[in-house]
């Protein structure tokens, strides 16, 4: 549980990082015609990340567990037991390999997608009570993980090698970290998160080998998804609080800002980079921005309480986790504003 003193100024992010049951929230409504599935996977799933080859879906379940899912079949092909809580997922770019931190701060486990098996458990500190919820991504040349770290006592972002599994950096951080990104090109780091009570939000960059912060932006409150451009050159953020998406432009460091639906949570970018799905855990819907339009262009009703989500390779599908034993399947095509 989060601490008490943290639960009414984060608001949406103690949902994300406790897993509420949404007790209050109005009725969703019926599911769009572009939700052509659900999977069971009999718990709620925290994240998910597709693969390179747009074959399977991993979600990290609160329970000790990551789920390989066939997205051919719509079915889980592989169960790999982890231990802790893992809570957060990235993939390798190559696909070999996965990194799923785990909420109690404890672990973060390597896992191979190719036998679907668990490599390594690395110690990344005590049992602690989380902050905000861990966030994970990974080098594009594959070489080193970085994973965020936030908990009552710390807050941290460890820099993981990925040929040894061994953390070669671990660094402090002045804000609670949500999520976190790296740069197309490998030099630097994107972390958000939240200062003290989160009653603001920050973006904060890193060198992707020193962990050095070389640039401080303030955001709205309180944010919690990160995704970047393809070419790295702007940062979309979802605030929870502010219901809003940032968008930032990372050279000047301007920001604007669209109004979303309540409590947006998981965010995506479509490989293209034209259009963003944000998942609002207060409607149960995932909005649909225009990044060049800057505006909300079509909404997507699926089942209650959105957390994460993630889209495949070729832009045909997303995979959404909720606060429920499911995966809503989305056909982006026939998806309002797609």
């Amino acid at each position: 549980m989060i601490p008490t003193r943290y639960l009414v100024a984060i608001g949406v992010l103690a949902v994300s990082a406790c897993g509420m049951s949404g007790a209050g929230l109005g009725p969703a409504e019926p599911p769009s015609t572009a939700v052509v599935a659900s999977i069971p996977i009999g718990d709620y799933g925290t994240d998910i990340a597709v693969h390179p080859d747009g074959a399977r879906a991993y979600v990290t379940l609160r329970t000790n567990k990551v789920l390989a899912i066939d997205t051919a079949t719509r079915a889980v092909a592989a169960t790999i037991t982890t231990g802790g809580q893992p809570a957060a997922i990235a993939l390798t770019p190559d696909g070999t390999r996965a990194y799923a931190m785990d909420m109690t701060a404890q672990s973060l486990f390597a896992l191979d997608t190719r036998h679907d098996a668990l490599l390594a458990a690395i110690p990344v500190g005590i049992v602690a009570r989380p902050i905000l919820t861990p966030s994970v991504a990974v080098a594009r040349d594959g070489a080193h993980a970085y994973v965020t770290n936030a908990t009552s006592d710390d807050d941290h972002l460890l820099i993981v090698d990925t040929a040894t599994n061994r953390i070669v950096k671990d660094q402090f951080l002045p804000v609670h970290p949500a999520g976190v990104a790296a740069s197309p090109d490998g030099t630097r780091v994107y972390v958000v998160g939240c200062k003290l009570a989160c009653i603001d939000g920050t973006l904060l960059t890193l060198d992707a080998t020193t962990a050095a912060v070389t640039a401080t932006l303030p955001l709205a409150a309180a944010p919690s998804g990160l995704v970047l451009a393809p070419d790295g050159r702007r940062a979309y953020v979802a605030n929870g609080r502010d219901a809003s998406v940032a968008i930032v432009e990372l050279p000047s460091g301007s920001v604007s800002t669209v109004s979303v639906s309540p409590q947006p949570l998981g965010i995506a970018l479509h490989p293209n980079g034209r259009l963003l799905y944000v998942a609002s855990f207060g409607t149960g819907r995932i909005d649909v921005v225009d990044t060049l339009r800057e505006s909300v262009v079509g909404r997507i009703n699926v089942a209650a309480m959105p957390r994460a989500i993630a889209i495949g390779p070729d832009g045909r599908f997303a995979y959404v986790t909720h606060s429920l034993s499911s995966v809503s399947v989305i056909d982006l095509t026939k998806a309002a504003g797609s």
